[in-house]
């Protein structure tokens, strides 16, 4: 059992490393045995995130630090912890190092997504104690499995759920993690549509006028929408993440706009450029005509000379 969990927390700890993470660099597997890379300074182990000194600022920098490799973890390396807290990481040279991973399961391992809000729940009571205007439960757990999300927006994602976070009072947190949380207790999570039994009746239920009161409040009673990549209403796939429609919409209409504007003086540019055509043809014209009437050179010297020749006599 020994070296099971020692070949497992050895894999593990491979993925980990593979997906980008601070973690402990997995050396060597003998038998039960794991050689891990060393984490501290002058053969000072790091302390555990627990006993670290972090003023306010630093616990909101490792907050969005720690979300992040969360979401990579599930993202990319394709794991939950299962038992991510302030126990479970090191604090060294200003990054949280994420180990014990023995336990770390799968997305289809049955209560992965249990395992999960476990975690969410862990990491958000810690920093709420020093400081950081955390986001609710429900909010973590869709921003690390929101497939939406990709390295081009979760910036703008991250500011956006940070502000709102930072608006809403601790009262009003406690009170929406207390709701999320006895939802998540009781209600079944697919992890993929092909694990929905009643999706026609799903889609029925967000039609109502209920479900979308509760929708645009974020505490609907259909939860998968985000996991499986699916718009609230369930009437396609989400493209953008939800949190951000609305700026995506202000920045469709403001290229379009935009374009219009492009388009409008690329008219005015055109037309004036045919006006100048017109007005280049006109005098080409008048130039023709002009040229049609003129008196040759030659018969006009003629005459000339021959009115001076009368004028002689």
């Amino acid at each position: 059992m020994v070296r099971t969990w020692a070949e497992k927390e050895m894999r593990n700890l491979i993925r980990l490393q593979t997906a980008g993470i601070p973690s402990p660099e997995p050396l060597l597997l003998r038998s039960h045995v794991l050689l891990m890379g060393f984490i501290g300074k002058d053969n000072v182990p790091a302390p555990l995130l627990k006993n670290a000194s972090l003023s306010e600022s630093k616990a909101r920098e490792l907050y969005l630090q720690v979300i992040q490799n969360m979401r990579k973890m599930f993202q990319e390396a394709r794991l939950v912890h299962a038992d991510l807290s302030e126990f479970n990481m090191l604090y060294h040279n200003g990054d949280a190092y994420i180990i014990d991973v023995s336990q770390s399961v799968e997305h289809d391992h049955p209560h992965a997504l249990e395992f999960l809000r476990k975690d969410c729940s862990n990491i958000n009571e810690f920093f709420v104690k020093h400081g950081v205007a955390v986001m609710t439960v429900r909010e973590l757990f869709d921003f690390i499995t929101d497939p939406s999300i990709t390295s081009q927006n979760i910036d703008q994602y991250l500011d956006k759920a940070m502000v709102i976070a930072a608006e809403r009072t601790s009262e009003e947190r406690s009170s929406q993690d207390g709701v999320d949380e006895e939802v998540f207790k009781k209600a079944y999570i697919p992890r993929t549509l092909t694990e929905v039994s009643h999706y026609e009746r799903d889609v029925d239920l967000v039609r109502t006028q209920e479900e979308e009161s509760a929708i645009s409040g974020q505490n609907d009673n259909i939860l998968y929408q985000t996991l499986t990549g699916l718009k609230k209403d369930l009437s396609g796939v989400q493209t953008v993440p939800a949190l951000l429609e609305d700026d995506c919409s202000s920045s469709q209409e403001e290229e379009e706009e935009e374009e219009e504007e492009e388009e409008e003086e690329e008219q005015q540019s055109e037309d004036a450029q045919m006006d100048r055509k017109e007005r280049k043809k006109m005098v080409k014209e008048a130039q023709r005509e002009k040229r049609r009437t003129k008196v040759p050179k030659h018969v006009k010297k003629r005459k000339e000379k021959v009115a001076k020749t009368k004028k002689g006599r």
